[in-house]
Parts: structure tokens; sequence; C-alpha cells
């Protein structure tokens, strides 16, 4: 099997594990809408096409064989976050049913229940970079080759898609 984990955000990201070994992993793909009111406010949101893209070049001639963990929306802050974050739930929803995936959903606090054993509320980022850490220790969780702190999105969704593994056969 290959399990496919996704942080749900605009700030998420996707991972790819084959076993326990990750083969590939990126941020989220996004784009900015620009809607057709003139002065209105532009917004980011996925790009379901780039992130099928990305899937299907990395796994495309085993798609029979990879499942889909989709984080559910939880606790947004403000309403537009809420807003995004469903709207980016429901969007890669789509795409997993139209292109004949195998997925589920997942909650944040059932993933980090299984994968971060003890954890307090309020230190979930740091306990999961622990985590992820001592499962993959070579990887370094920068979302590019500049950046000087490790990508919670791309943690995430390496949890995301080690907890598939481990509770999905």
């Amino acid at each position: 099997m290959i399990h496919v984990g996704i942080d749900n955000s605009l700030s998420g990201a996707l991972c790819i594990l084959s076993g326990q070994s990750i083969v590939a992993m990126t941020t989220m793909p996004v784009k900015e809408y620009v809607p057709p009111k003139k002065g209105a406010k532009t917004t980011r949101e996925i790009d379901i096409v780039a992130v099928w893209q990305w899937l299907n070049e990395r796994v495309g001639h085993q798609l029979d064989q990879v499942i889909v963990m989709i984080e559910k929306p939880t606790n947004a802050k403000t309403y537009r976050a809420a807003e995004a974050m469903a709207g980016s739930f429901h969007a890669l929803r789509a795409m997993c049913e139209l292109k004949h995936l195998q997925w589920e959903r997942i909650t944040p606090q059932s993933w980090q229940k299984v994968m971060l054993p003890g954890c307090v509320k309020g230190d979930t980022k740091p306990a999961a970079l622990r985590a992820a850490k001592s499962i993959w220790p070579n990887e370094s969780w920068l979302a590019t080759s500049r950046s000087k702190v490790p990508h919670d999105g791309l943690v995430d969704a390496a949890l995301i898609a080690e907890y598939c593994r481990r509770t999905i056969k």
C-alpha cells in the first residue's frame, strides 16, 4: 500500500509513504483567486489540479494501491480560516472521489492521540517535530533549501501518512 497524508490547509502539505519510507513531500500547492468584482479582495485557495498532478506523477502507475488520509477542518480561529479549510477539504475529497482513490478523513485530535502520546494541548507542534524526527531522522523538514525553520505542514502530513499506515490495512 501507498499511504498519502494531507495536512489540509493553505499552509499544509502532502506526504507519500511506501512502507515507512517517505517517497515524496510537498507544501500545499496554492493559487490566487481574483474575484471578478473590481476592488474585491484576492484570496488564496488550494490548486487542486496541481495537487492531482503532483500525486499522479509520483504514484500514477499504482493508483489502485493508494489510500489518502485527509485532515478534517476543525477549530478555525476566524470565519475566513474556517471557510478556506472547509473549501480545501471538499476540493481534496472531490479529487479523491473523482479519481476513484480510497480515502479517509481524520481529525487532528485522532491522529495526534496515537502519534503524539502524552502530548499536552499547546505542545503539539514541537511534539510533532520530535516524533517525526524520531521516525525519519534523515529528513530536514524544511520547505525549501533557503528555509531555516521546519515546515509544520510537512511534519503533520508525514505523521498523518504514518498514522494511516499504522491503522488502515
